[in-house]
């Protein structure tokens, strides 16, 4: 079993549902890019993880809840060799409606993505939900499927719980650094639409081209131009679902320098071409 990379969600039309646990030994950087149209929950259950997620770092301890949500950029890196274990729980919308407590449930999270740090019981919780999904995938017993939803849907509203009674929740890394990257991140994130290049960028905060590559990239787990393409992508998924604009305006609209450019870095990330994507999501 693996992990549904991007290109393998797009290209499936029945409910998305699949969790793994997961042992690794030695150092692990997260390689294929991450960014999709449905949930994560991410459980670290040994070990210490740095995980990218909401515009920030954030360095995780065993028993640390990562929530993600849909069209979220997000990336896990290790900082040392250590072994370390998770579970990743992921879904969308279609496999937990027929649980669901009414249409639009998943609203109660406010599109956010968010890090959790619960309590040694409230670890126990969580953690006896996540055992008892597993082994119904496992073992395959009768209505298993219609079961785990259930399990799921326990999950989430002990998550919302927690999240709810805990509104300080963990803060992210703040070395000189990393604050320095959080910056870039959001001039990224204001400028999408006009024509960077690192060279620009980098004369914007005062640093070399060789500075801000290594820096971003050590922080992020991502390359500068990996970042921009993401935001831009992302952007235009939301042009091409919400206007009628053609995909000429779009591509001009968030940054790209040509419509060959544009389709080749959207189909690498989404598995569509922007007409495909637009048909999709508009039927």
């Amino acid at each position: 079993m693996h992990i549904l990379s991007s290109q393998e969600a797009w290209c499936r039309v029945e409910p998305i549902f699949q969790i793994e646990q997961l042992k690794r030994s030695g150092y692990f950087n997260m390689d294929i890019d991450h960014f999709h149209d449905f949930y994560e929950i991410y459980y670290l259950l040994s070990g210490e993880r740095h995980y990218y997620i909401r515009n920030r770092i954030y360095a995780l301890e065993a028993g640390d809840l990562v929530f993600i949500n849909k069209n979220h950029l997000h990336r896990t890196t290790g900082g040392n060799h250590q072994p370390h274990e998770r579970v990743l729980v992921s879904f969308d919308d279609s496999y937990l409606e027929p649980a669901a407590p009414g249409p639009n449930w998943m609203s109660i999270f406010e599109g956010e993505s968010f890090l959790l740090r619960p309590t040694a019981h409230e670890q126990g919780v969580i953690a006896d939900l996540l055992y008892a999904m597993l082994g119904e995938q496992k073992e395959a017993k009768l209505w298993g499927s219609e079961y785990t939803r259930t399990l799921l849907l326990q999950l989430l509203i002990q998550l919302e719980r927690i999240r709810k009674a805990k509104p300080a929740l963990v803060s992210p890394e703040q070395s000189e650094g990393q604050r320095r990257v959080y910056g870039i991140i959001e001039y990224l994130d204001a400028h999408y639409g006009e024509k960077l290049t690192l060279g620009g960028i980098a004369e914007q905060f005062f640093v070399s081209s060789t500075y801000l590559c290594r820096t971003f990239k050590r922080t992020t787990g991502f390359t500068v131009i990996e970042y921009l393409n993401y935001v831009r992508i992302r952007e235009t998924k939301a042009l091409l679902t919400d206007t009628d604009w053609p995909i000429t305006r779009v591509a001009e609209a968030t940054g790209f320098d040509s419509i060959a450019h544009f389709g080749r870095v959207f189909k690498g990330i989404t598995g569509r071409s922007p007409l495909q994507y637009r048909k999709q999501h508009r039927a």
